[in-house]
């Protein structure tokens, strides 16, 4: 392996070489230490590179319920870091750091300057293929977090394109420290509880040895969306969906219910009917059609009785909802925050073999359970004609092939069939609730030697770290057995009873547990060594070298009936791939003068699946005033190598859909009146047609769920490339103040990303009549279109699925300023007081996907969520046993599509007020602390004083943007802290 690295050749040969004693190590020196961003230790923490360092002391007093929301509150971490409280994409109850945009794969993170596995599943999200789940490294084993703004992979390697975060842990530590904090808020909806316990003994310097360790235990309730139906504006949201025809929200809004209600299978639903004076169509779920409901619906859910005939929020135009018909409620059932358990826990060794030489050995495991609660299942498709073939669900195969389920029709003779006719179910199965129960589970061990031997400062480890996961649903329908069980002559035909009491074996007839399991393990060799050289102007001058092996493995396997494609829905994912690689790197630090200190950094890293690699990086830090001013700068090149399930063995099945715009079936959509283009052989009230991708703001009658999609590897793929500068100012004018101006820009380019199904649609809308490979239509001719003379138009169904794929992309380009005020004020006889102000301008955030298209501007945009100016004004006091600070959050307002998708008189509502737009943040946030007892700190924090839903687009509530999933949903919440140590 060495025989490829001539850098690691070289660093070998000068470890054996003689000190050529140009430099003198003696106990006058000023301690040096460990920064992010360079492998060489230093006196001065101010590198050439920006780095944010937050600590211990910071996390404690925050306010926030973990680190990553306390990192997610910053300006320079963006708002497409994973929050563990909901799903994203296809991985459940994780937590991610992104940072300036690029996603979590673009952003590297580390514990003590080394990796983690990433999770062992394949999420497609964005692009994401590789996430770190950093939600469980026990906070009372933290020291600090180190964030690096700028293009670290000359030094780190893959992913480090946009920065990187690395956890610092505790080491040293002797004496036992006990905490214990519970929060909620002010309704006591979305509790979180969490308790630890870190210990040590022993002392590194006296006494040759340390051991340290540290446990946590979390727990984090559920929060479901009526749980929080006080938070924001609710009645100006109602007054919108009213102008849509749109039932006021938490209303029972879904005639899909247990207690089915059922309809006749007619030869046509074309025409109208007039009830209660008004002319409902036949394709209506209140129209002609409807003929009952299955027994047992409780009065509060049935109409006429607990629910009106005509809800607030109906149009006059619609028509009434027929009596006897039975309701469901999705906000009930539905949850924004979903129930977490974790369990973490460090323990470190350190023995000392030589005054500056210590043998270290660290062991962390963490348990992250994440259950999350759907609504249940239902199928609901339009009604249907004994001519149609209309699908309940359909879904992806691993071949990229289709598969369905007919819509629910029982026969003549069912036991839940009261007629003498077919019927056609809306039926939703409430018995098989939606729980999903993820469990991560993450072992990360190293074992290191590190200090001094002879000129040379010495950092070697080996690295093992596992990530294994296993996602189950309690219960989802199988295909096979459902159509079976309404299909007479089968075994299991009449066993589940819609509607009805089924015990474990009924349900059993029609559905199963599907189990996804993934395994992923890095395992890695390195050496990294650092001495200084010959003496200059302003020091002396330090090399550092090393080199590194690594292989990563990552499998996730559905079980047999989930490869078959059997479950309805169908969705899972699968991937199977290894790799290795090696890399060697240098750094040099040359202090020129006192005042100028210059570095470089060179890494080439060869891997077994893509090819190589090779990165630089140089930077400088010039000092005129010592003290009080300083520039610094930095100029490097980054990669990222396609992850495993981007480039080898993997398959997604899944949903998609956009929040960006709508898009049209040009084929089938009458543009001028968006509706289906239909003729008498087919169903007129298509919702696919024109809103093929679901865009959730479109008006009601143009609403539909998401897409049916199949995504694959592509290993044709290159890697990612970037380029990245940045400029910093450090001021000290006084004593009592510091002040830091960094500008920054990025370039990324080759993008990997899965092509979005707005790009297909554009690019089928171009000529719509042709044949489009990646646009799955429906086959069957019955629902084709007809041209003027009754002739069928070839291949003109509605949508079912499109193909999707990993690619190569054009380019992202962000720019902007770092700054941050610390400004420390004389004491005065009522304590101390110190004033921050920090924060993130974004000039610009501009991407191009393909290199005919147009180029986004998408800073200040719901896009991307990037506000052009984020901000944190704090105001700290102490005083004795007291602290207290008030802190008041800022973000700008940002553009929004939302107004694109309204009726004329809904348009002009929100418009008038100002929401066609996600709105200004203006949260402000107290707290304090008392540590009156020796050894005993108790503090208090309130969040979002006023409660304040202004960051909403549309109007505010507390189911709008960005807020599912994330603590923001709660409004104002409080945490109570208590602490002793000894």
């Amino acid at each position: 392996m060495l025989r490829q690295h001539p850098v690691a050749l070289a660093a070998l040969a000068t470890l054996l070489a003689p000190d050529p004693g140009l430099t003198q190590t003696t106990a006058a020196q000023p301690q040096r230490v460990e920064v992010t961003g360079t492998l060489i230790k230093r006196a001065d923490r101010e590198t050439v590179s920006a780095v944010v360092a937050v600590s211990r002391d910071d996390i404690k007093t925050s306010g926030y319920t973990s680190i990553e929301e306390l990192l997610r509150s910053t300006g320079l971490v963006d708002f497409s870091s994973v929050s563990d409280g909901a799903a994203s994409g296809a991985v459940s109850g994780i937590s991610t750091i992104s940072l300036r945009g690029f996603g979590s794969q673009g952003t590297l993170t580390l514990v003590n300057g080394r990796r983690i596995a990433p999770v062992a599943a394949v999420d497609v999200t964005f692009g994401r293929a590789t996430l770190f789940n950093v939600n469980a490294i026990p906070r009372a084993a933290v020291d600090r977090v180190e964030i690096l703004k700028d293009g670290a992979s000359a030094l780190y390697g893959s992913d480090a394109m946009a920065g990187v975060v690395n956890y610092v842990l505790r080491k040293n530590f002797s004496g036992v420290q006990t905490e214990a904090s519970n929060g909620a808020n002010d309704r006591g909806v979305g509790a979180q509880h969490r308790g630890s316990v870190a210990f040590g003994f022993g002392d590194i310097d006296t006494q040759r040895f340390n051991v340290f360790g540290a446990l946590e235990i979390a727990r984090r309730d559920p929060v479901m969306f009526s749980d929080i139906k006080d938070r924001g504006d609710q009645a100006g949201h109602d007054r919108i969906r009213a102008l849509n025809d749109t039932f006021h929200r938490f209303y029972p809004d879904s005639a899909v219910s247990f207690w089915a209600n059922y309809y006749r299978v007619p030869t046509s639903l074309t025409g109208s009917t007039t009830l209660d004076g008004i002319s409902v169509a036949n394709n209506d779920l209140s129209g002609a059609n409807y003929l009952g409901t299955l027994p047992g619906c409780p009065d509060e859910l049935t109409v006429g009785k607990g629910v009106p005939t005509r809800p607030q929020g109906l149009g006059s135009s619609a028509a009434s909802l027929r009596n006897g018909a039975c309701r469901f409620n999705l906000d009930n059932a539905d949850e924004t925050i979903a129930r977490q358990e974790r369990v973490s826990g460090l323990l470190h060794a350190g023995f000392a073999l030589a005054p500056e030489l210590q043998l270290y050995a660290d062991l962390m495991v963490w348990r992250v359970k994440t259950s999350e609660q759907g609504n249940p299942v239902a199928l609901t498709p339009n009604l249907v004609t004994q001519a149609g073939a209309e699908f309940a669900a359909i879904w992806a195969n691993r071949d990229g092939t289709l598969r369905n389920q007919r819509a629910f029709i029982l026969p003549v003779g069912h036991p839940d069939n009261p007629t003498r006719q077919p019927i056609q179910l809306m039926y939703r199965f409430e018995d098989l609730y939606g729980f999903k129960d993820t469990t991560i589970d993450t072992t990360r061990v190293a074992i290191g030697l590190e200090g001094r031997i002879g000129a040379w400062d010495i950092d070697s480890a080996f690295l093992h770290s596992r990530s294994q996961g296993r996602e189950v649903d309690q219960a989802r329908m199988r295909s096979f057995l459902l159509t079976s069980s309404i299909t007479p002559g089968n075994p299991n035909y009449g066993v589940y009873r819609f509607g009805g009491n089924n015990d474990e074996a009924a349900k059993a007839s029609v559905s199963g547990r599907p189990v996804i399991e993934g395994d992923s393990t890095l395992t890695s060799v390195d050496l990294r060594a650092s001495r200084e050289l010959w003496k200059m102007g302003g020091g002396n001058a330090a090399l550092a070298l090393g080199t590194e092996w690594r292989r990563e493995l990552l499998a996730s396997t559905p079980d047999a009936v989930l490869l078959s494609g059997d479950y309805v829905f169908g969705g899972g994912n699968s991937a199977s791939g290894s790799r290795n690689s090696r890399a060697a790197f240098a750094e040099l630090s040359l202090p020129v003068w006192k005042s100028l200190e210059l570095q470089a950094a060179l890494r080439g890293e060869k891997y077994s699946d893509f090819g190589n690699a090779t990165t630089g990086k140089l930077g400088f830090k010039w000092s005129p005033i010592k003290s009080v001013v300083a520039v610094r700068g930095t100029v490097a090149t980054g990669f990222r190598a396609p992850s495993i399930p981007q480039i080898r063995e993997s398959y997604v099945a899944s949903f998609h859909s956009t929040t960006d715009r709508r898009s049209f079936d040009l084929l089938r959509c009458d543009l001028a009146r968006n509706r289906t283009i239909g003729s008498p052989n087919i169903n007129p009230n298509n919702t696919r047609d024109c809103n093929v991708l679901a865009f959730g703001s479109a008006p009601a009658p143009e609403r539909s769920t998401a897409l049916a999609t199949a995504i694959s590897a592509n290993p044709e793929l290159k890697p990612e490339r970037s380029q990245s500068a940045t400029l910093g100012l450090l001021l000290s004018p006084t004593s009592s103040v510091d002040v830091a101006l960094d500008f920054w820009y990025f370039h990324r380019k080759d993008e990997i990303r899965v092509q979005q199904g707005l790009d297909i649609m554009d690019e089928a809308s171009l000529s719509p009549t042709r044949t489009h490979p990646q646009v799955i239509r429906d086959p069957n001719q019955v629902n084709w279109l007809r041209d003027g003379n009754g002739v069928i138009i070839p291949n003109s169904g509605p949508i079912l699925m499109l193909i999707r794929g990993y690619d190569n992309y054009e380019w992202t380009r962000t720019a902007g300023m770092d700054y941050d005020l610390n400004w420390r004020f004389p004491d005065i006889r009522f304590g101390r007081f110190r004033f921050n102000v920090n924060g993130t301008f974004t000039e610009r955030f501009d991407r191009k996907l393909t290199a005919g298209a147009d180029v986004e501007h998408l800073v200040g945009t719901q896009t991307t969520g990037i506000p052009v100016t984020r901000a944190r004004f704090t105001l700290h006091w102490s005083g004795g046993a007291w602290r207290a600070w008030i802190r008041h959050n800022h973000a700008d307002p940002m553009m929004s599509t939302v107004c694109s998708a309204f009726n004329a008189a809904t348009a002009a509502l929100v418009e008038a007020n100002g929401r066609c737009r996600v709105a200004a943040e203006r949260t402000v946030d107290i707290g304090g602390s008392w540590v009156g007892v020796k050894g005993l700190a108790l503090s208090a924090s309130l969040l979002n004083v006023a409660n304040d839903y202004n960051r909403s687009f549309s109007w505010p509530a507390a189911f709008n943007f960005w807020d599912k999933g994330r603590e923001v949903a709660l409004g104002r919440r409080f945490q109570l802290t208590a602490s002793y140590g000894f």
